[in-house]
């Protein structure tokens, strides 16, 4: 196994954000990237980007930059275990400043306090070992910290078991207090390692605003799952779960069944477009960004030397958490492990091998009648680009909006711009139902 630090290093430089590669015009994006800004707080690109994942939640109460950047100090670079730690550390502060507020009577001081804390268990659950119930916990938690600092704001929450066959989905119902009438109502989930509660900060704040209920539920092998079941993994077709959720939306007497839309962000652009085409009772899908081929975006983003030699020589589970760190960092770990684990196979070439059956059939894509809008940066690179052009042209009602680099919304899914991100999208869902 003494391969496998050349094979992972080469795979965590591939997708590197920065890395672009020589043009006559000077330097496009590789095949897949998470954009051109970079904080450049770690040398480790992936650190890097999730502390700024982190800061764009601060735009509507999931964070402060001088809390984040406080345990940012305390991280070693690359290691995962720091991370998870210094989150972990300062979620515990922050929530039981929150209960102390609470206790004082200071009510909206305390749900300030506890929604700013289940974003960070959320951040520690992120680089947490997925085989560690110790993980699970911290997304408990997260959770909890959620439902108590929502219960504290403007908004009512309910905590949602949405029945899916023998099994459930869990995810959130928020509304307006005064939601004597059918409103229009926004479905959203998140992608491989977001969450329900991250999607209130990046989306469903902002639709509450506009006058939306907000559904969030988190459908199979997703992390809001995972906290609940340690065996749900990745489906292809995810229609039957969004069948359920539909199903569920429709026999509240809150939701307007004419003004019911969808949204997917990151890898969820792949599950809500999964799940959309065999969904006719929707009336509107957003994603961001359209994912046709999910085993194209990934290939782009790790390049073909690392399928090539995974082809040839693999490297299963148990291989992964048995190699000493000298061989196998800890951060290569953990990445290889929730890559396997999420799409439920023993090993990264069967692993890879699944991934054929994620993707969309374009004659589904052109059935949709409903409107459809994609969403990407210019600078995610040429698949995420390619893609989302597909989609605008297979999609009946399709359109798609992509952000230039001087809107100031560079990053994956703009978490560098979010009031520009929500303004395209609920500004264009506006449109669709009024």
């Amino acid at each position: 196994m003494r391969y496998a630090l050349a094979i992972l290093s080469l795979f965590f430089l591939s997708i590197a954000p920065s890395l672009t590669e020589g043009s006559e015009n000077g330097t496009i994006p590789k095949g897949l990237s998470r954009g051109e800004i970079l904080l450049s707080y770690f040398q480790d690109t992936e650190m890097d980007f999730q502390l700024l994942r982190s800061l764009g939640a601060d735009a509507t109460g999931g964070g402060s930059p001088g809390e984040i950047l406080l345990a940012a100090k305390d991280i070693e670079e690359g290691d995962p275990a720091s991370w998870s730690a210094a989150f972990l550390s300062l979620a515990e502060r922050v929530e039981t400043d929150g209960r102390t507020r609470l206790k004082r009577g200071h009510e909206i001081s305390a749900g300030e306090s506890l929604l700013r804390a289940a974003s960070y268990y959320r951040a520690a659950e992120y680089y947490g070992d997925p085989t560690s119930p110790e993980t699970a916990k911290w997304g408990m938690k997260c959770r909890k910290a959620f439902i108590d600092g929502m219960k504290l704001s403007p908004w009512e929450i309910e905590e949602l078991y949405i029945p899916f066959g023998e099994d459930s989905l869990p995810g959130y119902f928020i509304s307006s207090p005064s939601n004597d009438t059918p409103r229009k109502t926004l479905i959203a989930q998140s992608g491989f390692d977001g969450t329900a509660e991250e999607m209130y900060f990046a989306v469903g704040e902002a639709a509450l605003r506009r006058g939306y209920n907000v559904l969030l539920f988190e459908g199979p092998g997703q992390v809001g799952k995972r906290r609940f079941d340690k065996e749900s993994t990745f489906v292809p077709d995810t229609s039957p779960a969004l069948r359920a959720v539909v199903d569920f939306a429709l026999s509240r007497p809150e939701i307007d069944p004419e003004k019911i839309a969808l949204y997917g962000a990151s890898f969820g652009g792949y599950f809500a477009l999964s799940g959309a085409v065999g969904e006719s009772r929707l009336k509107a899908l957003i994603v961001n960004s359209p994912i046709i081929d999910a085993r194209e975006y990934f290939f782009a983003a790790v390049g073909p030397k690392f399928v090539e030699m995974f082809e040839k020589q693999d490297l299963t589970v148990e291989e992964i958490l048995k190699l000493p760190k000298e061989e196998l960092p800890p951060k290569y770990r953990f990445s290889l492990l929730n890559l396997c684990i999420r799409y439920g196979k023993p090993s990264v070439k069967t692993t890879l091998e699944a991934m054929q059956a994620f993707h969309v059939d374009e004659d589904r894509i052109e059935a949709m009648e409903f409107p459809a809008l994609g969403m990407v940066g210019e600078k995610e690179g040429t698949v995420p680009l390619s893609q989302a052009k597909r989609f605008e042209k297979l999609a009946q009602k399709g359109s798609l909006h992509i952000f230039e680099e001087k809107s100031g919304a560079n990053i994956h899914c703009q978490l560098d711009n979010m009031p520009l991100s929500w303004a395209v999208a609920l500004d264009w869902l506006d449109e669709q139902f009024d």
